[in-house]
């Protein structure tokens, strides 16, 4: 790959951060308009949220692990909510839909086809999470090795590759310079009869 101009190079980073701030800045968005209509966080409104995310990565050919990091939560609990046989089966009709065929099986999910912007996206928000590169890659349905080569062959996707790990580094030093503890954030979950059932709900 060829080095881009210092002044090209300047502007692409400028641009790639500010790309990386939107996307991060997703997930704090549906928060404030879920407290806005519900004047708190609400626990169950959150969730049908996250749910739609994974919906959507589905939908757009991702396996386990970009369906998770797209609702911003672990493969483990994805998978807890696929006891819900209503949710499972509207997974499972987003990989078929991905796939354009109508037959694929519970639990399966359209084949991988070349990186997609949407799956740029997932990759972006996973990285700028933790950090990761194996982890992010797996979440486009990349191995580390293909976005190793893609970030030599494109100096945009790497721009952003590196833009969202410098963000990364800047939240895990902040984090650092906090004495850890314990946590909490109160939330309403709608079904609740009175505003004594609020609840609290870790990191």
């Amino acid at each position: 790959m060829n080095n881009p101009a210092p002044e090209e190079a300047d502007r692409l980073q400028v641009w790639a951060e500010r790309v990386v701030d939107r996307l991060v800045g997703t997930d704090d968005v549906d928060q404030e308009l879920i407290t806005a209509v519900h004047g708190q966080p609400d626990l169950t409104a959150e969730t049908a949220v996250r749910r739609a995310h994974a919906l959507h990565a589905a939908a757009m050919g991702l396996g386990p692990a970009g369906c998770a990091a797209a609702a911003g939560t672990s493969e483990s609990l994805l998978a807890h909510w696929r006891r819900d046989p209503v949710f499972d089966t509207a997974m499972t009709a987003a990989a078929a839909l991905a796939g354009g065929r109508a037959g694929a099986g519970a639990g399966r999910v359209a084949p991988q086809g070349p990186l997609t912007g949407f799956a740029l996206g997932i990759l972006l928000r996973s990285l700028a999470r933790d950090g990761h590169l194996g982890t992010a890659a797996r979440a486009a349905g990349l191995t580390r090795e293909q976005l190793t080569r893609m970030r030599r062959s494109n100096a945009t996707v790497n721009g952003l590759v590196e833009a969202a790990v410098r963000r990364a580094r800047v939240r895990h030093t902040a984090e650092r310079g906090h004495k850890r503890g314990y946590g909490y954030r109160l939330v309403h979950r709608a079904e609740a009869p009175a505003p004594g059932a609020a609840g609290a709900e870790g990191p």
